[in-house]
Order: structure tokens, then C-alpha cells, then sequence
């Protein structure tokens, strides 16, 4: 018998590998994590079969599986993805993670990216309680007296940092009529907080903006080490905990850490020091 010629076997390719490729751009199109059943009706192949594939894209991290049973994208897939499309895949993983932390907690909670000068609130999830409190979602929450501000501050570049808190605080000034001695004893009151955050992965609330709401922000990273998402829990300050080491603290915290490992994200290497940490 003869071989069949190396042009001939170029061309012939590996017929499952293409299977498993096609099944993981079906599920990226689709924008959101798929039952098996979806899955199979979508590479056309019975959901045995299908389970096959997804098992072994699994094991690769082009896709996972969430606690729901539900395909979605992997740690791996996303480093191979469009960046639009990760944004979409990150935003539904972490409001299915944000509403286990609210039903876990009992506590109100909202997920925010950036905006234009600050966070802006995409979804919020109300505590089951019969008094629940719902923050405004119309425009961007500022960066000076906010935890979801604080998170997304900590990680901005020194430049871009500097001009959205000189622009605050000249706000503060005006609107307060502050003394030159109180702004610079409120910048270096933020850029202390910014350096605890970067620390802890994670900023503390406790009245700053409204008195008698606790609050905490987590950040999620891209594989830039970048923030594109925070998750903020929060309720009132006589039921809700601020402690450092309390439930909701830690279960935040672990929540956003396992969404920054789904999506192939990791936590930036370290932080150039700001100019405006120098400032008096």
C-alpha cells in the first residue's frame, strides 16, 4: 500500500481537534454560559457526545464549568478571546457570583466597571430583607468617598489618577469651602487608603459617603492586571460587618479572587507610586 502523499496529509488535518475548536467559538458567540443541552444543539451533535468535547476543552481551559452545571468561557479561552467578548463572558460570570454573595450574605450588593470618571453601577442585587436600601445607578460614583471608587483608584495610572482627584477635591473646596490645610489633609487621607487597598485587595466603607451604610469593594483583574469589574457588598452599619476578618469581607474576597482566575486574569506585579502621594 501505498503512503499517501505529505501534501495529501497536510490537507487532512485532525478532524476532532477541529470539532472542539468549532464547539468553543459556538459557545464564545453565544456571549453566556450554555446547559449541555445548548451546547449540543449549537455544534450539532448529541449531548453525549457533546459532554465528550467539553470534558476535554475543560481540561485544556478553553472552557469551564460554573456551579450551575453551565459551559462557559475558561481560564485559557479568555486569554484567547476578543477583548469585547471578554468583557461580556466577565460581566455574566460575575453577576452569577454576586448574586450567590448576596443570597450567602443577606446583603445588598451591585457590580460597577469604569466609566468616565469613575465606577459605574451595571447591576444591582437586592438582600432578601423586607427594608432593603438600592443605590442610584445614574451616573458615575466618585472616586474620594466611595469603596467601589477606592478599588478602581488603587489600580489607575499616577496621571490619570492625579487629575480626576485634583477635579474632586477642587469640587469638595468650592462646594465646603475647605481651606487649603483640609484638601491636602484629605489627599493624603485617600492616597494612604489607596496603598491599603492595593494591599488587602479590597476597600473597607464605614460612612464615609452616606453615615450609617458599611460597605466593601473587591476588584476583579483582567490578564493585564487591570481592573474591569468590582463587586460591592453592602447594608446598614447596624447589622452589616465591618470587620476586616468578618463573613462578608472573606466571602467577597474569595469570590473575586476566583472570578479573576476564571477569566485568566491576575493582579498586577506591583504599583508605580503616585505623584500625588507626595503632594502635603
Amino acid at each position: 500500500m501505498k503512503p499517501a502523499p505529505l501534501e495529501s496529509n497536510a490537507r487532512r488535518g485532525i478532524q476532532s481537534l477541529e470539532i472542539g475548536v468549532r464547539l468553543f467559538q459556538d459557545i464564545h458567540r453565544l456571549g453566556r454560559p450554555a446547559t449541555l443541552n445548548e451546547v449540543a444543539r449549537l455544534s450539532g451533535m448529541p449531548p453525549s457526545q457533546a459532554h465528550r468535547y467539553c470534558v476535554s476543552l475543560i481540561r485544556t481551559g478553553l472552557l469551564q464549568r460554573d456551579g450551575r452545571g453551565l459551559y462557559g468561557i475558561g481560564p485559557f479561552g479568555f486569554q484567547l478571546s476578543h477583548a469585547e467578548a471578554d468583557r461580556g463572558h466577565a460581566r455574566v460570570a460575575a453577576l452569577a457570583a454576586l448574586r450567590e454573595l448576596v443570597e450567602q450574605t443577606g446583603e445588598t450588593g451591585f457590580l460597577s466597571t469604569w466609566g468616565q470618571t469613575g465606577p459605574t453601577i451595571l447591576h444591582v442585587v437586592d438582600a432578601p430583607k423586607p427594608i432593603a436600601i438600592r443605590p442610584t445607578t445614574k451616573g458615575d460614583l466618585p472616586l474620594l468617598n466611595t469603596s467601589a471608587g477606592w478599588v478602581f483608584a488603587a489600580y489607575l495610572e499616577a496621571e490619570r489618577l492625579k487629575l480626576l482627584l485634583d477635579a474632586e477635591l477642587d469640587a469638595q473646596r468650592r462646594s465646603l469651602k475647605l481651606s487649603a490645610a483640609a484638601i491636602a489633609s484629605m489627599r493624603q487621607t485617600f492616597m494612604r487608603r489607596l496603598i491599603d487597598v492595593r494591599r488587602r485587595r479590597l476597600a473597607r466603607g464605614a460612612g464615609e459617603r452616606h453615615p450609617g451604610l458599611n460597605a466593601f469593594s473587591a476588584p476583579i483583574f483582567d490578564q493585564q492586571g487591570r481592573v474591569v469589574l468590582a463587586i460591592t457588598m453592602f447594608g446598614f452599619a447596624a447589622t452589616f460587618s465591618s470587620a476586616w476578618d468578618g463573613s462578608i469581607s472573606r466571602a467577597l474576597q474569595a469570590s473575586a479572587a476566583e472570578l479573576t482566575r476564571r477569566i485568566g486574569g491576575a493582579p498586577p506585579k506591583a504599583i508605580s507610586p503616585s505623584p500625588t502621594a507626595r503632594r502635603g
